[in-house]
């Protein structure tokens, strides 16, 4: 509902700022509307929103998809080839967002790059999260060190799978204290708007005395600081 408000409000804001444009005319043809100013920097501003929230959208793809792809990776071990024909061949078979980081990183493996070099390049790259390093990481390790490398694999796999899941649990326990906090700092003012409807001269004290004023203010004050106060314990735990 709050999202269905805030498009609303933003398409009256866009429409009201279109109304206000000026027109340029062109002889012998429609009168056209011109883009004023203002809303040009309204479409700016979502637009560099928009560009900031697809990142971060295509990082939680790619990293919801690492766990599946360290199973087949694992798989590729145990078959028998090192770290690197496996992430040659697991770069091949991974749809994107991940497959296109993997696809750089066999391209580099195939310029000659040793894997080390290829894995540090992937996790250092902008668009890189704690997972992506703790998997260039161990299998940094495994590719320079040896040993069971596809049984560390099986491990971070699961590491990642939990991290997953309990953080989907923390965003679920997020939302519904949100959605609490949002009913009870709703709650006073809905009351206000029924006591008004039923005893008008009640609101009237409110704002017709200085004690009903004071009142007002006071409970307008702690109202604030509630929210504020919920939306900071809320935000933490996100």
């Amino acid at each position: 509902m709050i999202a269905l408000l805030a498009g609303i409000t933003t398409l009256g804001v866009i429409a009201a700022l279109a109304g206000q444009a000026p027109s340029a005319r062109v002889p012998g043809q429609v009168e056209l509307p011109t883009t004023s100013p203002s809303l040009a920097m309204v479409v700016e501003g979502i637009g560099g929103r928009l560009e900031r929230v697809r990142p971060a959208r295509r990082r939680n793809r790619r990293d919801a998809q690492l766990p599946d792809a360290l199973d087949r990776l694992a798989s590729s071990l145990r078959g028998g080839r090192s770290v690197g024909p496996a992430l040659v061949e697991l770069a091949g078979d991974v749809a994107d967002p991940l497959g296109g980081e993997l696809r750089t990183v066999a391209g580099s493996l195939a310029h000659g790059a040793p894997v080390g070099v290829a894995l540090t390049r992937w996790a250092d790259s902008p668009g890189s999260s704690s997972d992506v390093r703790l998997v260039a990481a161990a299998l940094t390790l495994g590719a320079e060190a040896g040993g069971e490398v596809a049984r560390a694999v099986d491990r971070i796999a699961a590491t990642l799978r939990e991290r997953r899941e309990l953080h989907a649990e923390v965003q679920s326990l997020a939302t519904q204290a949100r959605a609490s906090a949002g009913v009870l700092a709703l709650a006073p003012l809905a009351f206000t708007g029924l006591v008004a409807t039923i005893e008008p001269g009640a609101v009237a004290f409110l704002v017709t005395t200085p004690i009903g004023w004071a009142c007002l203010v006071a409970g307008l004050g702690l109202e604030a600081l509630g929210a504020a106060w919920m939306a900071r314990i809320t935000g933490r735990a996100t």
